[in-house]
């Protein structure tokens, strides 16, 4: 993703009042986590919920950091080469062959193996290297793996973040720069070998799984559908999944939420419309598009207090019995501003509580020298105890993974970087 020039993220508009709406309830993820790392070769999600409780016992819980960073991925040593760099957040899953898979996400995507998250190596072979096509119409430009998600091990389905680069590609850009030529989508890959290689699930743009209603305009940028979280399955087997929103043309930021019951369809996703899972996708260069509103999803903030950027990381804790949202976003604490990952729960995916800070720290747009300061992105919440495949779940304690910019945005010595963090009542 863009190596600098983040200010004009710190522009949108914190959304912070707490609007009631009732919303369907969705309940947990089929996957538990048990009390030690798993000793067997492969894990088995289970088909039983989490029990809820009659009672809530912990009304108001907090998220705290409990131990010293401890470095995942060392660009400097770990590298396979230049770009081998993270960053997405950091996604996870057990293999068919029992080892646990973490991706590396960039335009050329890698992956770490190993027996577990705390013994992982970088593999050189890379899964996915981006086409670099220059026809915006078939979404095969930059693509990170964003979120993978398999239920065997063996055929894993991956939401991809396309980024349509129009300043790389002759005519297409008259700015000659980056932001306003960034045109963003939502794509699906698929690997069939276990995570070696991932491939368009369909034949290109049949792969879309989600956009704004518009054609690519240059000078209209940032703007596009990008960045999923990872995906989160629920006991009405539906998938789940948030994403960040930049608005077409303004630029104004927010999230949203779909699902799907068939991640094989790119087409089955259906983005949460205020009141259901009922909003269809739209691509426009191949729909018919009389009405390209009813194709935008609405701000999941009008049911809560997200704010417009926290979508990184969704997982269904089992100690406090509730969904757990992380991200990036700030909030007015102590009559400051204050950035940094923050956290939210939820006991339904809709509506959600007013964030709370994790970690107050420095980001591309904080900092006073974003070209070479260090700053961070990208929080999510992996538990090495997770019994899912596909660490859906967390229980009491967990480990808050995050890329480090070692020498600003500008760089590409990057680092992926966990520390322990624990659920208190």
């Amino acid at each position: 993703m863009k190596k600098n020039k983040y200010r004009w993220i710190a522009s949108a508009i914190l959304t912070l009042a707490l609007v009631a709406c009732a919303g369907p309830v969705i309940e947990a993820p089929t996957d538990q986590p048990v009390d030690s790392p798993p000793t067997e070769p492969a894990v088995v999600p289970t088909d039983t919920p989490p029990p809820t409780p009659a009672s809530d016992p912990f009304p108001d819980p907090t998220l705290k950091i409990i131990g010293e960073e401890e470095i995942v991925f060392d660009w400097t040593n770990d590298r396979c080469q230049q770009e081998n760099i993270p960053d997405l957040a950091a996604r996870a899953f057990r293999d068919a062959t029992g080892q646990v898979q973490l991706i590396i996400s960039h335009a050329v995507n890698y992956r770490m193996l190993g027996p577990d998250l705390d013994n992982l190596k970088i593999d050189c072979n890379p899964i996915m290297i981006s086409q670099h096509d220059p026809d915006p119409s078939r979404y095969t430009d930059a693509q990170w793996i964003a979120a993978p998600y398999t239920e065997d091990g063996q055929t894993i389905y991956a939401l991809v973040h396309n980024e349509y680069q129009g300043h790389t590609h002759p005519g297409q850009c008259p700015q000659n720069d980056y932001f306003p030529c960034w045109d963003n989508s939502i794509t699906l890959a698929v690997s069939t070998d276990v995570g070696q290689t991932y491939t368009e699930a369909m034949e290109p743009p049949s792969h879309l799984v989600a956009r704004f209603p518009y054609p690519y305009k240059a000078g209209a940028g940032p703007e596009g559908f990008r960045a999923p979280s990872n995906i989160i399955k629920g006991i009405d087997d539906y998938y789940y999944s948030f994403f960040n929103v930049s608005e077409y043309g303004t630029q104004k930021q927010w999230v949203c939420l779909m699902r799907t019951d068939n991640l094989s369809a790119p087409d089955s996703w259906r983005f949460w419309d205020g009141t259901a899972f009922e909003g269809q996708f739209a691509d426009p260069y191949v729909d018919e598009i009389s009405d390209p509103e009813a194709h935008i999803c609405p701000h999941i903030d009008q049911v809560g207090n997200t704010s417009e950027s926290l979508s990184e990381s969704i997982t269904y804790n089992t100690y406090l019995n509730r969904y757990v949202l992380v991200g990036i976003s700030a909030d007015w604490l102590e009559d400051r501003e204050v950035w940094g990952f923050y956290y939210s729960f939820s006991d339904d995916l809709v509506n959600w509580t007013h964030r709370k800070l994790l970690l107050e720290t420095e980001l591309p747009w904080t900092v006073e020298s974003p070209g070479s300061d260090v700053s961070h992105l990208y929080p999510t919440l992996l538990d090495p105890d997770s019994e899912s495949r596909n660490f859906e779940t967390t229980d009491k304690t967990a480990y808050l993974y995050f890329t480090r910019n070692n020498f600003g945005h500008a760089s590409l010595d990057r680092d992926l970087i966990r520390v322990p963090v624990e659920f208190f009542p």
